[in-house]
């Protein structure tokens, strides 16, 4: 129980992370008014961190391997910190678009660890704490996407802002005090040879969930307009969808992976979570492009979430298996998450527009579809068993 609550610290940092990141995401139109930007402007706001994450996120796998796990935390939860401080302060665009930036330097540093954590605390509980990880980070952003709203109603614009940084500086004050004990050396520290040609099948996974989650989360009020539904109504609804698919993410991460893993049944899980991922994309792709029955939509945004983020969960898992160095193990995880993330900055952008007639859509759908049935088709190929561990490799918990 007590390595448990180890774990409290660094998943409540996830948490704020994420809230503080999709707080932002309902708050467009009044990001727009506040500092006379356009669209494209404050939507940049927003997508840094995946950005980020591409830039700098094997940077922050090695920080990790090669020095030590708390070293990374320590230095994203006071980024953050700074970051999101320094945001609420912001008077123009140009200083909030910097300091967002240096906030959301903390999303690859807080989640580069991931692995080694996994591998150093839980050994045989990867699936489980990887699986709550990703999922404490969905549910801060779905809280965000959710609340902002609410927030900005009663406190503005402002007084967002500061709640983002105050449970930034909570969240650092409780990793500082929360993770002394967490393991600080591994002997075969080297990173030569992580990388293995069968993570390839991994990355091509979580690429294609991650870039069909975030594009759906974008256009839902865009095709629901096509479909005559009033302006007002369309945003309403947007939102809502976009919420509902961060919750599904958040709880099917937490809930399935720790299930399958109890039962030693993590290649069902693999197996059975890809095939409802793709069945649910279909009820999502199919009902928003040729429906304006929102709660048929509804139903497919959440379950693609919840199916398709905990598959993305397992198989960001799975990269460790090709490991048996827990410091190895978070730059694994690393290399997974820097992949998937240029499918996020690139995939909508040129696969949104066609979503953005009725003439295309259909276009659309069929490219979806081959996709994630091809994510769907390596399921069953994905690694499962670990690596044999290294005599070299030993762990000392100082």
């Amino acid at each position: 129980m007590g390595n448990w609550r180890k774990l409290a610290p660094y998943w409540f940092l996830l948490l704020t992370i994420g809230f503080g990141w999709f707080v932002l995401a309902p708050l467009v139109p009044a990001l727009i008014h506040a500092f006379g930007a356009g669209l494209s402007s404050i939507l940049l706001l927003i997508t840094t961190y995946g950005y980020v994450m591409v830039v700098l996120g094997l940077l922050a796998g090695w920080i990790s391997a090669k020095f030590t796990v708390k070293s990374a935390l320590y230095i994203s939860a006071i980024i953050s910190v700074i970051g999101l401080i320094g945001r609420a302060l912001s008077p123009n665009y140009i200083s909030f678009l910097i300091m967002g930036i240096i906030a959301a330097i903390a999303y690859p540093l807080a989640m580069a660890p991931v692995g080694s954590v996994s591998e150093s605390l839980f050994k045989g509980r990867s699936h489980t704490v990887i699986g709550i990880s990703v999922g404490m980070l969905f549910l801060g952003m779905a809280i965000g996407a959710f609340v902002g709203p609410s927030m900005f109603a009663g406190f503005g614009l402002s007084g967002t802002l500061w709640a983002t940084a105050i449970l930034a500086i909570i969240a650092a004050i409780w990793i500082f005090f929360g993770i002394r004990d967490y393991p600080t050396f591994y002997k075969g520290r080297s990173l030569h040879g992580v990388f293995k040609l069968g993570m390839i099948k991994n990355w091509y996974v979580g690429l294609a969930i991650s870039a069909m989650a975030v594009m759906f989360g974008s256009i839902g009020s865009t095709v629901l307009i096509l479909h005559q539904m009033p302006v007002d109504s369309a945003l309403a609804y947007g939102g809502l969808l976009g919420g509902l698919a961060f919750l599904g993410s958040a709880l099917g991460a937490i809930i399935l992976p720790p299930i399958f893993e109890q039962y030693k049944r993590i290649r069902l899980g693999l197996v059975s979570t890809a095939a409802l991922m793709f069945i649910f994309v279909a009820v999502m792709s199919f009902s928003l492009s040729y429906t304006s029955i929102v709660a048929l939509i509804a139903i497919g945004y959440f379950f693609f979430g919840f199916f398709g983020n905990a598959y993305w969960s397992m198989a960001m898992t799975s990269t460790t298996r090709y490991v048996s160095d827990p410091a190895q193990a978070g730059f694994a995880t690393s290399m997974y998450s820097v992949f998937t993330n240029l499918g996020v900055a690139f995939i909508p952008v040129f696969l949104g527009v066609e979503f953005g007639s009725l003439a295309t859509i259909a276009i659309g759908v069929s490219i979806v579809l081959a996709v994630e049935f091809v994510a769907m088709l390596l399921s069953p190929l994905l690694l499962v068993k670990g690596a044999a561990p290294s005599a070299k490799v030993q762990h000392s918990r100082r």
